[in-house]
């Protein structure tokens, strides 16, 4: 080969080998432990971005129709229900509705976190920076990890999301009881998920 064909080949792949040797010697001077502390902040991160979306999205539906959606606490047919917050917003992007940091078998349910139901027919509130709207469904089993190093991503009706490790306080008998009920159906599942 002579070195004209050789430099447009170059060019043409966008790195040399000893570049490409360079960067692999770089990332794997990295400890493992910080790389997968890193994913797991990354992970947490775009879980709370994706409450943030939906949460403006949920602010658009209130300003459109007068309330908050009378949609379920986590509905029994996420995908089609009518009760479903999947099918009442439907611009959010599917993707949006799934934790990155939860077990495949939660995932594919189509939908992650828990909705205040309570908030269903409701205009506003006097401090909605203290009303929980949506918080991770595996918040269900205390015996299930936290999906985040710093615990759940909880969305509130001002828009804020934390990450914290206490469930909101102001979980009603309902949701209690709904609570226990999905804690029976998905706590085995998550449970042998998430070792």
């Amino acid at each position: 080969m002579n070195l004209r064909r050789l430099a447009r080949k170059r060019l043409w792949l966008g790195f040399s080998v000893t570049e490409v040797l360079a960067v692999v010697t770089m990332i794997s001077t990295v400890p493992m432990g910080a790389y997968v502390r890193a994913k797991e902040k990354g992970a947490e991160t775009e879980c709370a971005s994706n409450l943030r979306q939906i949460g403006q999205l949920l602010q658009i539906y209130v300003n459109e129709n007068g309330e908050y959606p009378k949609a379920a606490f986590f509905p029994k047919d996420v995908k089609n229900g009518p009760d479903s917050l999947v099918t009442l917003l439907p611009d959010v992007p599917k993707e949006m509705w799934v934790c990155p940091s939860l077990p495949d078998a939660l995932k594919e349910k189509g939908l992650t976190f828990v909705y205040n139901d309570a908030l269903g027919g409701k205009k506003g509130f006097s401090d909605p920076s203290k009303k929980w709207v949506m918080i991770e469904i595996n918040c269900v089993s205390a015996s299930s990890p936290a999906p985040h190093p710093s615990g759940y991503n909880v969305l509130f009706a001002d828009g804020h999301v934390i990450t914290t490790r206490r469930l909101p306080s102001k979980i009603s008998e309902t949701q209690q009881a709904r609570l226990d009920e999905l804690q029976r159906e998905l706590g085995p599942a998550v449970r042998v998920a998430m070792r």
